[in-house]
């Protein structure tokens, strides 16, 4: 990908201000004229796969006809999504991406004088979204597991509130909520407040007892919304799918803020195309397991520490702040973030492909100090 000057003038800045902070660094640090010319992108959760090649063959197919709006088309993609759960169409609410789903839910539930109880750190696009609508955000720090802390979240929760916020597994730290935990807390959950139950990630989870989805009960649970995305597993975030299952009458509510043809003609068939081969979500899946593993021993091998991720990402400590290396390594060409309340000297690495993540410990190892951090 070709740099804009722009851009190469910004990181050669950078990369003077590293050897001021690091000067025992600056002779064994790689030069910015020898940044690579690719940018390596791990900032942001996308899968380093792509689609499967049904979905591909559906984009090729799906841009003949960019001149026409969507019909059909999403009614299709709601039908296979209901297929793929067990359950009926109108437990399906289709957006753009998860991320609007959020909006619906804080449009649908909050507004102003009410209260959005969530998690910190995690993903802050539903608490972004209740800002906009006049809700006040309160959040509760994560367990010492790093699970969401039920407990003090119902503590929280008051009149005012109308939506609690649950990710699961959560972003940043790729880090689940039992099973039990969850079961124990939604029956606790005071009349006419809504819980959202974010599983962007549910298809990257090993296996475990300790781990279910909700999609089945929330189709029972009035109050339950439960969001997923094609962004992940799928490989389409750029396309912008996402969906929501829930009871009839809340999909209904969620519907009601669509906005209108929000998820376009390619959008739709490729996601359908996506849906139709499982065995290529099963293979990205034990991929990302591998990948995931493959990061722990190059960790381990440097004595580092990073939190046991369930997702495509893990969160890694730094011996400086997480922001301070994020600057280091954009200089030299890759891409992580960091960032997170109570995480402040982490960086959250997305996994990308084996020569992209080869990359990244290339520059790792020639600007960190090789300590236990």
């Amino acid at each position: 990908m070709r740099i804009l000057r722009r851009e190469l003038l910004r990181q050669f800045g950078v990369a003077g201000a590293a050897t001021a902070f690091f000067p025992a660094f600056a002779e064994s640090a790689p030069s910015a004229a020898d940044s690579p010319t690719r940018i390596v992108r791990l900032n942001r959760n996308e899968s380093a796969y792509g689609p499967c090649e049904r979905a591909k063959a559906a984009f090729q197919e799906a841009f003949r006809e960019v001149n026409r709006y969507p019909s059909e088309d999403v009614e299709n993609l709601r039908e296979a999504v209901a297929v793929l759960h067990g359950v009926q169409p109108e437990n399906i609410t289709l957006g753009c991406g998860s991320t609007e789903i959020m909006r619906m839910a804080a449009e649908a539930c909050l507004g102003p004088g009410k209260t959005l109880v969530t998690a910190s750190p995690t993903c802050d696009f539903i608490a972004r979204a209740a800002r906009l609508v006049g809700a006040e955000v309160r959040s509760t720090p994560l367990t010492r597991d790093y699970a969401h802390d039920l407990n003090a979240m119902l503590a929280k929760t008051d009149a005012t509130t109308g939506l609690l916020c649950i990710c699961n597994p959560n972003n940043p730290t790729g880090t689940l909520t039992p099973r039990s935990d969850l079961e124990a807390f939604l029956p606790k959950v005071r009349s006419g407040v809504w819980v959202l139950i974010d599983e962007a990630y549910h298809d990257y989870v090993t296996p475990t007892g300790t781990y279910a989805s909700w999609t089945a009960r929330a189709v029972d649970t009035p109050q339950l919304i439960v969001t997923r995305t094609f962004s992940m597993v799928y490989g389409l975030a750029g396309l912008r799918v996402g969906y929501a299952i829930s009871s009839a009458e809340t999909a209904k509510r969620l519907a009601a803020r669509r906005l209108p043809m929000d998820v376009s003609v390619v959008a739709a068939r490729v996601a359908l195309a996506a849906l139709s081969d499982s065995a290529y979500t099963k293979k990205i899946a034990k991929l990302n397991e591998d990948d995931r593993q493959e990061f722990f021993n190059q960790a381990n091998a440097r004595m580092l520490r990073c939190l046991d991720s369930q997702t495509n990402f893990v969160l890694l400590r730094t011996a400086t702040t997480g922001k301070e290396v994020v600057d280091l390594l954009r200089a030299r060409g890759v891409l992580v973030s960091a960032g997170y309340p109570a995480f402040e000297k982490h960086i959250r690495v997305s996994l990308g492909l084996p020569e992209d993540m080869q990359a990244f410990w290339r520059v790792w190892d020639g600007l960190m100090p090789h300590h236990p951090m």
